[in-house]
């Protein structure tokens, strides 16, 4: 067994982040054969992850092209000089792939519509491309298409670098039998036939393809966490008092049983009219695209309450809601969820719910059934809430759920439910002040 000279091996620094590299490679080569599973939280993640280990490999590159212009590498080993040509072009080009896909899948999620965030293994926030994400949809959508042939063209183009690459080290260590992976190896210089060095990191290698490919399905990998929701001002505007709302969409038929009961009822007095105040009011929302949340809120709505647990069938509320007033975990899809496919806040501005038909559920418990009408579309509505009232203050949480597809919410594209689930949850928390009667 001959020992190269110390001079032709790369440094350890070179060695590592070679063997880094390539193990994030494989890596991400495994994960690419699991990318185009069902969407759900392990679609969802995988995609995170994929995106967290293709920036790393840029990071490591960009430091390894540093280290090599800093630190001469050591002269190419013995062979004919097409060979040696071919083994320059084929690094050259390795140098130039493990650029361009990570800076090209950086544009795909800069340029998405969909805008969803990158955050580095689900600790590190890491930002889109500047200027990207506020280019007009039509450039937005060529940018993206465009990146994604270059992304889907390049990774064919690495695959086969890196065939050559491995064709060419086996060459070398099985047929010429010369030091050229003792100049890569750690450790000892010398390199024995069947190295347990050379066994161990095929082994690794492998094992990391493998585990990519199959190991999220395997273990249900949980997603990644949503970035917590920046806090939103909330405008609760005063509302004119309208005339009493009548609902003919969403009122369901009194029963005879009903009515007999109302009118064995003793007579009391009139529902208090309440106003609410901005502090501690909130109206919410949240779905979910390949099972990771999507968060916002409205920040401006209007609220004409008048209600009492005592005369439930004299009670009425009116809300009307600015929908160009929305905000979301992600600025970039503003845009997005403004345009006429989602809430087309240009035509219909405004949305409004309406009841006046309550039951109590229990102590602190009712339910307020009426009609939402968002984009034009009514459609009946039933809100379930808790209430509790302290002398003239009043604080009320509630939630429905809504099938957005029901409204014209998500249209073209974005019709289907397999990515952005069809159901929508709404809550809302409500801090009131009773009016002097």
């Amino acid at each position: 067994m001959q020992h190269p000279p110390a001079q032709s091996r790369y440094s350890g620094v070179a060695m590592a982040l070679h063997w880094a590299i390539a193990l994030l490679i494989v890596l991400e080569i495994g994960l690419g054969l699991r990318m185009e599973g069902p969407p759900g939280a392990i679609t969802f993640a995988v995609y995170q992850l994929h995106k967290s280990i293709g920036i790393t490999i840029l990071v490591l590159t960009l430091v390894r092209i540093g280290w090599r212009w800093t630190h001469r590498p050591p002269p190419a080993g013995e062979g004919p000089a097409w060979e040696k040509r071919l083994a320059q072009t084929v690094h050259i080009g390795f140098y130039a792939m493990l650029l361009a896909i990570p800076l090209s899948g950086w544009l795909i999620v800069s340029a998405s519509r969909t805008g969803i965030d990158t955050v580095l293994f689900g600790l590190v926030p890491f930002p889109h491309i500047p200027g990207i994400p506020g280019l007009e949809p039509a450039s937005k959508a060529a940018v993206e298409e465009a990146a994604e042939t270059a992304h889907r063209l390049l990774s064919y183009a690495l695959y086969g670098l890196l065939g050559l690459h491995v064709l060419g080290a086996l060459k070398h260590h099985f047929i010429d039998r010369d030091h050229g992976l003792a100049r890569i190896l750690p450790g000892q210089p010398a390199v024995a036939r069947l190295d347990l060095r050379l066994i161990a990191l095929v082994a690794t290698l492998a094992v990391t393809a493998a585990v990519a490919a199959t190991w999220p399905r395997v273990s249900q990998m949980a997603r990644t966490p949503a970035p917590a929701a920046t806090p939103v001002e909330t405008t609760v505007m005063p509302a004119e008092i309208p005339a009493p709302v009548t609902i003919s969409e969403a009122t369901l038929p009194e029963t005879s049983t009903d009515a007999e009961a109302a009118s064995a009822l003793p007579e009391t007095a009139p529902p208090s009219r309440w106003r609410v105040r901005e502090a501690g009011s909130s109206l919410s929302f949240s779905a979910t695209q390949s099972g990771a949340p999507i968060r916002g809120r409205f920040r401006t709505w209007t609220a004409d309450i008048v209600f009492s647990p005592d005369a439930l069938e004299q009670s009425r509320v009116r809300v009307v809601v600015d929908m160009g007033s929305f905000a979301t975990e992600d600025s970039d899809s503003q845009g997005v969820l403004a345009g006429s496919e989602w809430f087309d806040v240009a035509n219909h501005a405004r949305a409004t719910f309406t009841a006046d038909r309550f039951r109590s559920l229990g102590p602190e418990r009712y339910e307020a059934r009426g009609s939402l009408r968002i984009k034009g579309v009514s459609r009946p509505a039933t809100l379930r809430f808790t209430l509790t009232i302290d002398g003239d203050t009043a604080r009320m949480t509630g939630s429905t759920s809504l099938d957005r597809t029901a409204f014209g919410i998500g249209t073209g594209e974005w019709a289907g439910t397999d990515d952005i689930a069809g159901g929508v949850e709404v809550e809302t928390t409500v801090v009131a002040t009773r009016e002097p009667a």
